[in-house]
């Protein structure tokens, strides 16, 4: 399927959304992913020329395929997809993925690094616009002060009753530990609540080791690593 890039978008620093519109009616669930090809690279990358993103945008919001992502340096298909001019066509596969939205788990407790922010993005934009009432708490990890979608994260706090965010700078308070996160924690049904957790992959397994000692029952972790980022 052939995809129109119609719009980019600064997020935050080295961080850009970029904005697809399909050929034709696309379907996904909040949360997954969808494979992009670049018609060539302007600058070199041993691991060519397709990558796979989360899909940033809500099903809701149908029109346009949002991805967020890093420009990297050393990463020559951001550079050259950072680089692409509006109108230009990719080449992308169906939407895929298994970490997606469960309209049936009524308290969930997010938790990114980084830019793992990108499928709570989706989750939460989701849950606003169909009206289910979902609670939805997410902790954001970032290693400075720049996050990604705030204020529109913020927006949808402000007059969402059931959506809630903390914000942590890890450059300010180190990385999260047991009490960090048990005092975040503190207002909420953490033994009725699943918990989501996105980001690079020492991200993901500390955030694992932390929620195993609150005694959080495996059942009730969903992880997601993302990689070459």
């Amino acid at each position: 399927m052939k995809l129109t890039l119609v719009k980019k978008v600064e997020e935050a620093r080295n961080t850009k959304s970029f904005y697809f519109k399909p050929e034709e009616p696309l379907q996904w669930i909040p949360g997954q992913y969808i494979y992009i090809t670049l018609p060539k690279l302007n600058y070199p990358d041993e691991r060519g020329l397709t990558r796979h993103f989360t899909i940033a945008s809500s099903p809701t919001e149908k029109d346009l395929i949002q991805i967020t992502t890093r420009i990297r340096e050393q990463s020559g298909y951001k550079k050259t997809l950072d680089k692409l001019p509006i109108g230009s066509f990719v080449e992308a596969k169906d939407p895929n993925g298994m970490f997606i939205l469960d309209q049936k788990i009524k308290n969930n407790i997010f938790i990114a690094g980084g830019i793992g922010i990108t499928p709570f993005r989706s989750m939460i934009k989701y849950n606003i616009d169909k009206k289910l009432n979902l609670s939805m708490y997410l902790i954001y990890s970032n290693s400075d002060n720049q996050f990604v979608f705030k204020k529109e994260l913020d927006n949808w706090t402000n007059n969402n009753e059931n959506i809630k965010i903390r914000y942590f700078d890890s450059s300010i308070s180190g990385h999260l530990d047991t009490n960090k996160l048990s005092s975040f924690l503190s207002d909420q049904k953490i033994q009725n609540s699943t918990f989501w957790v996105v980001g690079p992959n020492p991200f993901v397994d500390a955030i694992e080791m932390l929620l195993e000692e609150l005694k959080i029952p495996e059942d009730n972790i969903k992880t997601e690593k993302f990689t070459g980022y």
